[in-house]
């Protein structure tokens, strides 16, 4: 948060109401957003929903103040932060183009109660995306940059999904459509060209108990990239 340090000392001891708070967050003015932002404290339902809000299609620097934020409060205040509008806007930020949105966004997922809404969310984000790029072609560098684009949004999405199971491993487990597609996305993404993304789901795969998934954990185990194979671990 380095680059904000400056709106952090300016606005030090500025105590802002709720109710001006509220009113600068609907407004467009970045600046003294930021410095409402990094000033809050404590949250009413109204200043969750506004976080929420410019949470995504808003400015960098505002999204990831947003991001930090939520990360900092819904332990105290995840009761504000439980509606499907919500956990959809949580699923958009994911995607979104600074990582350091998404990681705060991912180290927040342990505070909503829904987790399966989310992993359901995530699960058919990738299929759709996997979908756009999977034998298309690239002839330039306009497709190029098209599926790296994609290959970021996938990645992250899977980053997410490691640490919802980490945290609720029978999430797989209690619906048997979210098992299948969460199978049937593990095993195409397995085949992945980027080995990133490879490097994502040896990760995923070896966080199931050795018996689930095996042919995969040995396929990856076995995968021409170091980084790929260097993920399994024999039990």
């Amino acid at each position: 948060m380095a680059d904000y340090s400056n709106i952090a000392i300016q606005y030090a001891d500025e105590n802002f109401s709720l109710s001006e708070a509220k009113k600068i967050l609907k407004g467009n003015d970045d600046i003294i957003k930021s410095a409402v932002i990094l000033n809050l404290k404590e949250l009413d339902k109204d200043l969750a929903e506004l976080l929420i809000y410019n949470l995504t299609n808003q400015s960098g620097p505002v999204r990831e103040l947003c991001a930090y934020k939520i990360n900092e409060l819904i332990k105290d205040y995840n009761l504000y932060f439980q509606s499907k509008e919500t956990l959809d806007v949580i699923v958009a930020a994911i995607n979104d183009v600074n990582p350091n949105v998404v990681r705060f966004v991912i180290q927040s997922l342990n505070y909503f109660d829904d987790k399966k809404y989310i992993f359901d969310k995530l699960i058919l984000k990738i299929k759709k995306l996997n979908e756009e790029i999977i034998n298309k072609p690239r002839r330039g560098k306009a497709e190029e940059h098209i599926f790296t684009k994609k290959c970021f949004k996938i990645y992250w999405s899977l980053e997410a999904l490691k640490f919802l199971i980490s945290a609720e491993s029978n999430l797989i487990t209690d619906s048997s459509e979210i098992r299948e597609n969460f199978y049937n996305i593990v095993s195409d993404l397995s085949d992945c060209e980027e080995y990133t993304i490879r490097e994502k789901i040896a990760q995923i795969v070896n966080l199931l108990p050795d018996s689930e998934l095996y042919d995969i954990k040995i396929k990856l185990s076995n995968d021409s990239n170091y980084f790929v194979k260097r993920q399994y671990k024999e039990v």
